[in-house]
């Protein structure tokens, strides 16, 4: 609970200064508690290879069921999460991946919504399917019969990716309720798709200090017109908040160093979420706004480098561990776990 109070004391902080910039909606105009907070990773709790970067990787080891249960309980009670995407790209058969699924049922409270999350083509050169049409058939006949899911998502981090026959199929179990997680900034939600969460990198990132983030051509202006251009379109957008960042060192204001290394990654400097939360809600318009996201995969792989909490020490060993995350990214995290806690209780982040 320090850590909390702490990570709010550091939103206000940030947020005071900002607050008269923005046209902020009265808080008592929005449902705050009813919005999504979601966060999306691997539902074996695995780092990404077999079926994500190709087909010759090692199975990973299938988590036991205290393991996600533990991670269940930090996710929708400590971080007060509402929704979870559960990413699935055949890294375990099908039968283990269903019995997998029916353990994070099984420790999520009844009112925390779970997203089966598929990856559909992996990121090998050759674009490879990541399951044959008959497989996805069979998943979605599982999700609907046993899961009980009223959604169902596509992950995809690059814009525009031909996701091959097996969107057809997801469409087909899943009419009007398909959702593309890692939407990229400027890249149209085309149908079959009717809701998103959007990437939102380079707009939280751009900027050392939040004064540089602030500055015009910076990080808060695009994320500004990023929310705006997505108020023209038919479907709500859950909002990607950012754990991990880019590398500070190489540049003067925090400018794009050009690369993005797991090594060298730095977090996202202190009340920087918060005071995008500020924006994007007055920005949003009524209807368009679904809530905010954060994507636990990059925070895995990232705290995995040897560099900041190797294998070890990584976000999902902590989950398992059912221990909460005091690792190299821990302050934007616990920044985040701040905010969804008090929008969980309905109340407007602490501005004036």
């Amino acid at each position: 609970m320090t850590c909390l109070k702490h990570a709010l004391t550091v939103c206000l902080g940030a947020t005071l200064a900002f607050a008269a910039s923005v046209a902020a909606e009265p808080p008592a105009a929005r449902d705050l508690g009813r919005l999504e907070r979601s966060f999306w990773l691997n539902a074996s709790l695995a780092s990404p290879t077999l079926g994500y970067w190709g087909a010759s990787f090692p199975r990973p080891r299938r988590p036991a069921g205290v393991e996600i249960a533990n991670a269940a309980r930090l996710l929708t009670r400590d971080a007060a999460a509402n929704r979870l995407y559960l990413i699935y790209h055949h890294e375990l058969p099908l039968d283990e991946a269903c019995d997998v699924f029916l353990a994070w049922r099984k420790a999520c409270p009844p009112e925390v919504e779970l997203v089966p999350t598929l990856v559909l083509r992996m990121y090998d050169k050759k674009q490879t399917p990541a399951f044959t049409t008959d497989e996805l058939a069979s998943l979605c006949g599982f999700f609907k019969s046993r899961l009980q899911v009223r959604r169902v998502a596509v992950y995809d981090v690059y814009a525009k990716r031909d996701q091959g026959a097996g969107l057809a199929v997801l469409a087909k179990h899943f009419p009007s309720s398909l959702v593309r997680v890692g939407l990229q900034p400027g890249e149209p939600l085309a149908p079959p798709f009717v809701a998103a969460v959007a990437d939102t990198w380079s707009g939280f990132c751009h900027g050392l200090t939040n004064d540089d983030w602030r500055s015009p051509g910076f990080g808060a202006g695009t994320l500004r017109k990023w929310v705006v251009a997505r108020n023209n379109g038919v479907a709500s957008v859950a909002w990607d908040l950012i754990t991990v960042a880019w590398d500070y060192s190489a540049t003067k204001r925090g400018e794009y160093p050009g690369y993005d290394d797991a090594n060298k990654n730095q977090p996202l400097p202190a009340g920087r979420n918060c005071l995008a939360v500020t924006d994007i809600l007055a920005a949003a318009a009524p209807g368009k706004l679904a809530g905010f996201s954060s994507d636990l995969l990059i925070l895995q792989l990232n705290s995995a480098s040897a560099a900041h909490d190797g294998a070890g020490g990584a976000f999902y060993e902590t989950l398992k561990q059912g221990r909460g995350y005091d690792g190299f990214y821990a302050g934007p995290w616990r920044e985040i776990t701040a905010i969804y806690q008090t929008l969980r209780a309905g109340r407007p982040l602490p501005v004036k």
